[in-house]
């Protein structure tokens, strides 16, 4: 897979269509490089037809091993100048927990605004450190020092583990700002897919001094029922090639609402999140955030893929933070589907996402 030219990502960052659907706005960002109407962006469907190619020589039932063995990101160094990395662990109810952080080499004698990001992952899959470019290209871009939480997983680890971790995290970060050098009152939260969740967990059961003025959720999963019919899901709300069918059809699988799709899946993950407390936790405003009071967030980026079956449920919680007064901006960017920053610097759309969040933050910050 060759690393993507800054020229793609250029043209979808100067790009874009606002569309007004009647209840909220999006800003459609386009292919960069052709009209692919219907179909995925060439690059994305290399990787796609091919990860399918594998799922459908080797059918396998849903395990929590199986979801680990497959789960990896192929992140390309993107940044321009040297960027400074440490770690430090922390105890958390008995587990331990380690926290990388990242930031510009040249500001190391500088005081840092915050950006802490959690990973995707189903909440029982991949690592902190699978995600270190992006981390790495947003503290360059921002000026900034992000800690990058390598929580625990389910199921050794239950809901509300990783939560927990998490808050643990940010209170010792809030507590600690001379010796980490970082300004506490300007601390952002980002995190993708389950990692969106899990921020947005954060935000809600937050109880620690320190206070978030961003939140950036990429692809977010902030549904974990899908059933309450709170929002039409439909696959006519897809724009699908027939020649792509069969593996775009593949990929909205996560968060269907049409009673069609393989709910069983979102049951499982949701079963072994919260250690088999299904029906217990499926609405708690923690583990499907579109449950709860949302007057208190923060300025929301929502970062969307065309090609994602989450993509309703994200752009539903966008309706629900304009009903609650919260400013937010909705961004989709077509021809990519769930996960697109597993492929960050192969992908433009992943890296023209991480600026237009950093462009967000700035805006937020006042820098």
């Amino acid at each position: 897979m060759n690393k993507c030219d800054f020229e793609s990502v250029s043209k979808i960052l100067n790009s874009g269509t606002t569309i007004n659907t009647g209840s909220q706005e999006i800003v459609i960002k386009d292919v960069p490089d052709g009209d692919y109407a219907g179909k995925m962006d060439p690059r994305e469907f290399f990787i796609r037809s091919a990860i399918y190619a594998f799922q459908k020589s080797m059918p396998m039932q849903f395990s929590v091993e199986g979801m680990r063995q497959t789960t990896k990101t192929y992140c390309v160094d993107m940044c321009s100048k040297l960027i400074s990395e440490d770690s430090f662990d922390i105890t958390v109810n008995g587990r331990e927990v380690k926290v990388f952080s990242y930031w510009p080499a040249e500001l190391s004698d500088k005081t840092l605004p915050v950006m802490i990001y959690i990973h995707g992952g189903s909440f029982m899959a991949s690592k902190a450190e699978f995600y270190k470019e992006p981390c790495r290209y947003t503290a360059e871009n921002l000026s900034c020092k992000v800690f990058n939480i390598d929580y625990s997983l389910a199921p050794e680890n239950v809901y509300p583990a990783a939560i927990e971790d998490i808050l643990a995290a940010v209170d010792y970060i809030y507590k600690n700002e001379e010796a980490l050098k970082i300004y506490n009152t300007k601390i952002g939260l980002f995190g993708d897919s389950a990692g969106a969740n899990l921020a947005l967990a954060a935000i809600i059961d937050n109880k620690t001094d320190a206070q978030f003025s961003y939140a950036g959720l990429f692809y977010p999963c902030v549904d974990l029922y899908s059933q309450d019919n709170l929002y039409e899901w439909s696959l006519d709300m897809y724009d699908v090639a027939d020649e792509q069918k069969e593996l775009i059809n593949s990929r909205l699988q996560l968060g269907r609402a049409d009673g069609q799709g393989n709910n069983a899946l979102m049951a499982a993950i949701l079963t072994a999140y919260s250690g088999g407390r299904y029906e217990e936790v499926k609405c708690n405003p923690d583990v499907s955030p579109i449950y709860a009071d949302l007057s208190g967030m923060p300025y929301t980026g929502v970062f969307t893929a065309e090609y994602d079956g989450l993509r309703i449920q994200a752009e539903y919680y966008s309706r629900l933070l304009d009903k609650a007064g919260i400013p937010n901006k909705h961004i989709r960017y077509r021809g990519v589907s769930h996960a697109f920053l597993d492929y960050f610097g192969i992908l433009p759309q992943a890296q023209a996402s991480v600026l237009e969040m950093c462009d967000q933050v700035r805006k937020v910050w006042g820098i």
